[in-house]
């Protein structure tokens, strides 16, 4: 019997394949998702569901804390973010290897979103200089993303450089802690923004906060947004067929299809597919496309990434005590050349609890001895800034499959990441009367290359494309029907967050697929 061919196959549930999705069911093309789609345990979603009902008020914050905390890994000298004491958004393949490289994919409904930061910038005009395509060629598709994708944000200092592409504007309210220091940047804007620094509130993909701080170990009330919600909703489209609990272990293209051969042994074990959109995330994507291209290794870029404690003047009192979120606050941009070339973003997160956790850490048996009268005031006045680098001025990651299909990573060394974090540095100190504070650079914590979790630019589009290089289109190394929609696709890595212009790009190589046959 011959296999039945379906029109188009989504592979992966994250944010390029939700945005693909809903952009082809617009242009009327039945689409099939097929998915691993692990699913929160049972554990983790008992402490969601206890929170959810119960008043913030009312919950036990030292049994909270435990929970949280629980099964908490480092990568390098960064922790992973875990959702209510899991890390089941990341997949620990036993069959990658890593050489001062960290690089998780994902096999989770909903994929790596269910960790991300929620942070919502566009590409710049100046980001997307040297890409194949125009500012003007993404910038319909970032409307049509936020369309549907919840997103707080409102006009600014920002607006003029990274479009809002929405006339909505609902910005989450800012602690008191994060008022104080917009204040102080507005009193300062025309100084920072001669010397290249411009700034705004953090546009975040979140809707109606609760204010509870319990942003960074997952959201009880899923206000923040993660692509499984997104697919809740498209299993309720009559042209949408979700498959999961199915693992893409190979492709084949075909003159007329794709061959999907999955790991399970029904009628499902093998999928035929006119065309299939991959978006199953960069480390994923390349275990099956290697072995399809015939070649053994792959460069990816990466934006750099440094954790960098940041010390105001003015104390926010009470800060922890009064209705706050935890996620970014205020969003920075870098724009100075003697630092880089590039930009460099900056992301400003005030209060939250890993501080005093991490300060009993760094005191160790003399935390007890530190009374609250000098504990209290150091953490009322600290922030923590997120620094992520372009791609040119970060560390690459060279990837590797040998004959037994095993994946290594390494490390492509760029000492210019070091000397761009160091100029960072200086211009920091040297404005710290306009930032009121000063960045305590000897509690600086690097992240292995990868840690970002902003990395892709595998198999970058070109206009005319050559070698491992993608069309605009997604296909790489000449293959007609597999389009990929993810990060790899991406010419290079921008510092400015990544997750808004891929789900924008997988929106536009879908809108473009669903005119094919």
């Amino acid at each position: 019997m011959t296999a039945a061919v379906l029109p188009v196959v989504v592979v992966g549930s994250g944010p390029a394949g939700v945005a693909a999705a809903r952009a082809l069911l617009a242009h009327g093309r039945p689409v099939t998702m097929v998915d691993t789609g692990v699913d929160m345990p049972a554990t983790a979603l008992a402490v969601r569901e206890q929170l959810a009902v119960t008043e913030p008020a009312a919950w036990d914050r030292a049994e909270l804390q435990r929970l949280n905390r629980l099964d908490l890994r480092q990568r390098g000298q960064v922790p992973l973010k875990t959702v209510f004491g899991s890390d089941y958004p990341y997949n620990f393949d036993p069959d990658v290897t890593e050489d001062g490289v960290t690089l998780l994919g994902s096999q989770a409904r909903g994929g790596l979103s269910n960790v991300w930061g929620a942070a919502l910038l566009p590409l710049s005009v100046r980001d997307m200089a040297g890409w194949p395509l125009a500012p003007a060629a993404l910038a319909p598709h970032y409307a049509a993303v936020l369309r549907w994708l919840p997103h707080a944000q409102h006009p600014d200092g920002l607006s003029a450089e990274y479009p809002l592409h929405s006339a909505e504007h609902r910005p989450l309210q800012l602690s008191a802690q994060a008022r104080a220091l917009l204040a102080d940047l507005h009193g300062a804007q025309v100084a920072l923004n001669t010397v290249g620094v411009c700034f705004g509130q953090a546009r975040l993909a979140v809707s109606e906060c609760i204010y509870c701080g319990q942003c960074l170990h997952g959201c009880p009330y899923q206000r923040i947004y993660s692509s499984a919600q997104s697919l809740q909703e498209l299993q309720q489209h009559p042209d949408f067929n979700y498959l999961d609990r199915t693992q893409v272990r190979a492709l084949e293209e075909r003159a007329d299809r794709v061959v999907l051969h999955t790991g399970r042994t029904d009628e499902h074990a093998q999928i035929h597919a006119r065309r299939v959109l991959l978006g199953a995330g960069v480390l994923p994507t390349a275990q099956l496309l290697l072995p399809l291209l015939g070649i053994a290794e792959l460069q990816l870029r990466d934006s750099a990434y440094r954790l960098l404690p940041f010390l105001r003047y003015r104390r926010a009192r009470q800060v922890a005590a009064g209705p706050h979120y935890t996620l970014a606050q205020l969003f920075m941009e870098m724009d100075v050349p003697e630092v880089s070339v590039r930009n460099v973003h900056l992301q400003w997160y005030g209060y939250n609890d890993f501080y005093a956790a991490e300060l009993d850490a760094k005191l160790g048996p003399l935390a007890g001895m530190v009374p609250a009268a000098l504990r209290q005031p150091l953490l009322e006045r600290l922030w923590t800034l997120q620094l992520f680098l372009h791609s040119d001025d970060s560390p690459g990651i060279r990837l590797q499959r040998d004959a037994g299909g095993r994946i290594h990573l390494s490390a492509l060394p760029e000492p210019r990441s070091e000397q761009v974090f160091a100029a960072v540095s200086r211009k920091l100190s040297k404005l710290a009367p306009q930032l009121g504070g000063r960045a305590l650079n000897f509690a600086a914590r690097r992240s292995l290359p990868g840690g970002s979790f902003h990395v892709g630019a595998s198999l970058p589009m070109a206009a005319r494309p050559q070698g491992l290089q993608s069309d605009t289109a997604g296909r790489p190394a000449g293959l007609q029907r597999i389009h990929v929609i993810d990060a790899s696709v991406l010419p290079n890595i921008a510092s400015s967050t990544i997750t808004f212009s891929v789900m924008a790009n997988a929106h536009r190589i879908a809108s473009d697929c669903a005119r094919f046959d």
